[in-house]
């Protein structure tokens, strides 16, 4: 490799880095992504080149159809499928690995052989498993967790197979110097197709947001690997960047949501059988039938103790029923009238959180909401964007759609830095969202949510929910913020038109 090589490799490594630092902040965020991208197409053309390809007619078509479909994807996805595009973009990363290691497997050297080996398990591993992730996150397959007998048994048991496979290839060449690169190769596919498929179907879709961070950590990996394989340093380094930054956000949001890697992607272990003997000190037969029968006696005495009570309760009720009959109407029309509504809690607040979930993605309601605020804001209301970490379906989903409706991103809020405010703010205004502020998770042991990081959206004074309806949230866990009998305004069905309603009866 010649040493312009290196430091054209060296020079774009450091570009692609720039880019995502960039990407960080709202307003670089699309000139950094331009920069990474013209990084990358600048690697492409230069790993041709050096590589003495470029003049190969076939390569151009090639890359010409691969822009023609990318543009077309960035035109037609909606933001709403942006989870999906992503786990499949995941996938075809290490697809394309993979590709690389099969056609390296006969190297020159034992070390590209191994790697091309590895590339091609590690690269089938994110392929097949960022399939099934968008299959899920686009209701193609099953949502839910599906859990196989002894699946971490089998799980290790491929490890060890893809393992001993390597050692029966790499033996027979430090003796002989041959090997079956085949059957070693098939193997690897056979493997990674396995493993990941394996480690997918368990993850469901409340960890959804890890899952694809770790795919996305997984096609670094796959890609560096078969940099290695080939010789190519720019592929290794970019490669190198994406499986470290992946990693790294991965470990982000196990943190936001309270959970270890091996607890999402293993199944949960067997729980301990009680024994059920009885005890040396336990009740014959006998005993517990005339316990049995002293018990319904004194269910029957209770019984004729509240009829006589309730025969009491009628004829006193009798005597007042005219005069309580016109005071409770009195009461209720007097209580209508004063009873607040979700709109007249907004006309008076002054200062609100809003809570963005993954059913506003589902309505594209982020407009709407931008409206709210900047109508709460008119009335000199400050109005701030409470962001969990795992809202909707990918890390930044919900800052990426209200960026797309212009809102400032100072206004949001990570869950951090906004969890202490919500006891003490006017009102919050929930958007879709759900498992997300579900309190449950504080108590709700053995439920997919149990110790999670929620929002402290329960602490509000007044909150108002814009949902679809009231049925749990993607983890099933009911959600008892729902049937709090105060200071709660369910404003069920679409985000839209919801919002609307909000908007048009402030006063």
């Amino acid at each position: 490799m010649s040493s312009i090589q290196i430091i054209l490799s060296g020079v774009l490594s450091v570009c692609v880095l720039v880019g995502i630092l960039m990407m960080s902040r709202v307003k670089t965020a699309v000139a950094g992504n331009l920069l990474s991208a013209f990084a990358m197409l600048v690697g492409v053309v230069g790993t041709l080149f050096f590589a003495g390809v470029v003049t190969a007619w076939t390569i151009w078509p090639a890359l010409l159809l691969g822009a023609l479909i990318g543009s077309i994807m960035a035109r037609q996805v909606k933001m709403i499928q942006m989870p999906q595009t992503v786990a499949l973009f995941n996938g075809l990363g290490g697809g394309a690995s993979a590709l690389v290691g099969l056609m390296s497997v006969d190297g020159e050297s034992v070390f590209q052989q191994v790697t091309a080996l590895l590339a091609v398990a590690v690269g089938m591993v994110t392929l097949i498993g960022s399939l099934v992730a968008a299959g899920k996150l686009h209701r193609v397959l099953n949502q839910k967790p599906v859990v196989c007998h002894s699946q971490v048994t089998h799980s290790v048991l491929l490890g060890v197979a893809f393992l001993l496979m390597l050692w029966g290839f790499v033996a027979p060449v430090i003796q002989s110097g041959e090997a079956d690169l085949s059957l070693s190769a098939i193997m690897a596919v056979v493997g990674g197709t396995l493993f990941g498929l394996l480690f997918s179907i368990r993850v469901g879709g409340a960890d959804m947001p890890i899952t694809i961070s770790l795919l996305n950590s997984l096609s670094g990996v796959a890609g560096a690997i078969a940099g290695m394989a080939i010789g190519d340093v720019f592929l290794v380094a970019v490669g190198g960047i994406v499986g470290a930054s992946g990693l790294l956000l991965t470990q982000i949001m196990c943190r936001a949501m309270n959970r270890s890697l091996i607890r999402i992607l293993a199944p949960n272990a067997p729980k301990p059988t009680t024994n059920t003997s009885p005890s040396p000190n336990s009740p014959t037969p006998e005993q517990i039938q005339r316990i049995m029968d002293i018990e319904k006696k004194i269910k029957e005495l209770e019984e004729i103790v509240k009829n006589l009570e309730g025969r009491v309760q009628t004829l006193t009720s009798q005597l007042n029923e005219a005069e309580q009959q016109h005071q409770v109407a009195t009461v209720a029309s007097e209580k209508a009238a004063a009873a607040p509504t979700a709109a007249s809690v907004l006309s008076a607040a002054k200062d609100v959180i809003i809570v963005p979930g993954y059913g506003m993605a589902l309505a594209q309601a982020q407009h709407q909401v931008r409206q709210l605020a900047d109508k709460l804001e008119s009335r000199g209301a400050r109005v701030r964007y409470a962001i969990h970490p795992v809202a909707g379906r990918m890390p930044g989903h919900m800052n990426v759609l209200l960026a797309e409706a212009d809102v400032d991103y100072e206004k949001l809020y990570e869950m951090e830095a906004i969890n202490d405010d919500f006891k003490t703010c006017d009102a919050v205004v929930v958007i879709g969202a759900n498992d997300v502020l579900n309190p449950a998770a504080r108590n709700a042991e053995g439920t997919p949510i149990y110790g999670m990081p929620v929002l402290n959206v329960d602490e509000a004074p007044e909150v108002i929910v814009c949902n679809f309806d009231l049925k749990p949230g993607y983890a099933g866990v009911e959600n008892p913020l729902y049937q709090r009998d105060h200071g709660v305004y369910l404003e069920l069905g679409d985000a839209k038109e919801t919002l609307m309603r909000l908007i048009n009866g402030i006063a």
